[in-house]
């Protein structure tokens, strides 16, 4: 009976386990199809369906890079148009200072974009490695999987997938007030086009983050459960507390690993805030110098001039457009916090 028992628990641990990876697995295909088409995933990826687990193999890719190399002319080209355009047009309370900062911002965001996409040609590999060293340790943690909650994996999933709809909504939203406002399509490739592909350079960032964050989670929960089972007796346990721990083999083994999965994932961390350094850097740049101008944009109806907005549409493109550009540098910034919370 017992040996019967003890079958069917791990039949049920099992398929809890599978659960969670069977629902980001078709979320992991849509975002590598879409950074593909955006250029920041030129590597090649395949599935391996073995009999415990689904194995994700990172590779290469040569046509990667010249598919970046075709989006790079494609942006080069379109300076032509977008600078003209910011030239040729005239409208109210427009200055040599404005004109000046769109015409930068229009060329410092094709600066940006080509600078991001041929990083993402000659560091390829660093890319390959992380993401091939993500899925070693999700295996690594699969090993020690009774020691934490599995609901968590399933929580974050659903995050992600939250907070991917969020920024698409809002993209939208821009979108439809800058129509409302007469804003004519030629001008969202000095403006929006920028906006969108250095915002999202910052979603696969913080995507990342947020899952070495989660495994940081699970391996010091893990750690604690393992406290746990190590001293079974019900008084409160603190780390300056002298006691007797009776050790068993096992429990020093499954240390062990997760001593080895916290290397791992100190080394990974390090790898990916190095690689993401330099674009990150760009991107940010270029943020700022949107943020200020369309900053200036919302606040010099109520600081120069006396009248208030006469439009709404004005005020509601405004604001859309601060929160668009704050949107993925908060969530950035709040997911650093908190991974660097859990690695101390």
């Amino acid at each position: 009976m017992n040996i019967v028992a003890k079958k069917i628990s791990k039949q049920k641990v099992m398929e809890v386990r599978s659960q969670p990876h069977q629902n980001s697995l078709w979320m992991l295909r849509v975002l590598i199809i879409f950074f593909k088409l955006i250029g920041l995933a030129t590597f090649t990826h395949r599935f391996d369906m073995q009999k415990k687990r689904t194995l994700y193999i990172f590779q290469y890719s040569k046509f990667g890079i010249v598919y970046n190399a075709v989006l790079i002319s494609l942006m080069l080209a379109s300076n032509y148009i977008s600078i003209p355009f910011k030239i040729s047009p005239e409208y109210e309370d427009r200055t040599k200072l404005t004109r000046g900062i769109e015409i930068v911002q229009s060329i410092f965001g094709t600066v940006v974009i080509c600078t991001i996409l041929l990083f993402y040609c000659v560091d390829q590999e660093p890319l390959v490695r992380i993401m091939n060293r993500l899925t070693d340790i999700e295996h690594e943690i699969d090993c020690v999987y009774s020691l934490y909650n599995p609901m968590r994996r399933r929580r974050v999933t659903c995050n992600l997938i939250i907070v991917c709809i969020l920024n698409t909504c809002l993209l939208i939203v821009l979108v439809t007030t800058d129509l409302l406002v007469d804003a004519y399509p030629v001008s969202w490739l000095s403006d929006i086009l920028p906006t969108f592909h250095v915002g999202w350079l910052i979603m696969q960032y913080f995507m990342l983050v947020t899952i070495i964050q989660a495994n940081f989670v699970d391996v010091n929960r893990a750690l604690q459960n393992l406290s746990r089972v190590s001293t079974p007796d019900l008084r409160p346990q603190t780390l300056c507390q002298t006691r007797r721990v009776i050790v068993t083999n096992s429990t020093v083994h499954q240390l062990l690993k997760l001593r080895d999965v916290h290397c791992h994932l100190c080394e990974i961390s390090g790898t990916v805030s190095d690689f993401y350094s330099l674009p990150i850097l760009f991107g940010v740049t270029f943020l700022f110098l949107t943020l200020v101008y369309n900053g200036y944009w919302f606040f010099s109806p109520l600081l120069i001039s006396d009248e208030e907005y006469e439009e709404y549409e004005d005020f509601a493109n405004d604001v859309f457009w601060l929160i668009y550009l704050i949107y993925p540098l908060a969530l950035l910034t709040n997911r650093i916090t908190k991974i660097l919370n859990e690695v101390e």
